[in-house]
């Protein structure tokens, strides 16, 4: 089935304090990113989506139902896993899932069908049955979005995915999440970038309470590729120039010699070279910085 979420005109504050202005944008199958600087409102768009906060103003359609207008919220059409999921230590994972199917009102004589294939496709076998306080970082966001994909519901968000996780953690969940998101719409706030960039078939930017950018990964790159410039140079020429360029990446090549990728901030002769590579990190620091 074809997916759709549709935001239109999404406006909240806490008190006086405005968050997000005038949020708008569309969602299909397949994953989203929802990128920007921590404290930009990532996370309390998720709760508005999730159904934790309501907006002030504005319309959240999925498959042209108003989650602001819902009488009873469709927990079973949204799966969320929180940046910072945590449950009861003695509780274990597999009667933590049966909470949440009974929760979200699934069919009860599925119950054990829909669990079993859980646990292995999210390969939960070894701890199911073990409390969650001896879960490890990785089992733990396993099991957080195990539970945001029972059911196989038609939105999934999922915050900062990998915050905690050592970088085996990380590629190890990422392929988990990423293998099982294909079906349905699934969006993706991080500020990491490396989390998203392989697999995402939609860009959103948020900065300064608004959506900046909405688009693809490479149009995106593209935009900042006509506008980044590289130099291989030594630390100390590096030193002398630092105040003329917007500094986007810089990497050691060999001994004191640098590789700089930059903005530069004046039309000179350091403008001979156009970056040659530039990833989705480059593009999205392009963005906020220009």
């Amino acid at each position: 089935m074809e997916n759709e979420l549709s935001i239109q005109n999404l406006s909240f504050s806490y008190g006086k304090k405005r968050i997000l202005e005038d949020i708008q944008f569309q969602c299909h199958n397949g994953v989203t990113a929802l990128l920007g600087n921590n404290g930009e409102g990532k996370s309390t768009l998720f709760s508005i989506l999730s159904g934790l906060n309501l907006a002030q103003h504005g319309q959240v359609l999925l498959n042209g139902e108003d989650l602001l207008q819902a009488k009873k919220f469709p927990l079973h059409q949204i799966g969320f896993l929180p940046q910072h999921f945590e449950i009861f230590d003695n509780v274990t994972g597999y009667d933590f899932l049966s909470y949440i199917f009974s929760t979200k009102g699934l069919d009860p004589a599925k119950k054990k069908q829909y669990l079993d294939e859980t646990i292995e496709t999210f390969q939960l076998n070894d701890v199911i049955h073990k409390k969650f306080k001896s879960y490890s970082g990785g089992y733990k966001r396993r099991l957080g979005i195990a539970q945001a994909m029972l059911g196989n519901p038609a939105l999934v968000l999922v915050d900062e995915p990998t915050t905690g996780l050592d970088p085996e953690q990380r590629a190890a969940f990422r392929n988990i999440l990423f293998n099982t998101s294909r079906q349905t719409m699934t969006l993706i706030s991080t500020h990491i970038i490396e989390d998203v960039e392989l697999f995402s078939d939609k860009v959103l930017i948020l900065k300064d309470k608004k959506i900046r950018y909405d688009g693809s990964v490479d149009t995106l790159i593209d935009t900042a590729k006509e506008n980044l410039y590289e130099l291989e140079l030594s630390l100390e020429q590096f030193l002398a120039i630092q105040h003329r360029i917007t500094v986007i990446e810089q990497k050691r090549v060999s001994g004191d010699i640098i590789k700089v990728k930059f903005i530069a901030n004046d039309s000179s002769e350091l403008m001979q070279q156009r970056a040659t590579e530039v990833s989705l990190e480059n593009a999205y620091l392009y963005f906020q910085k220009k």
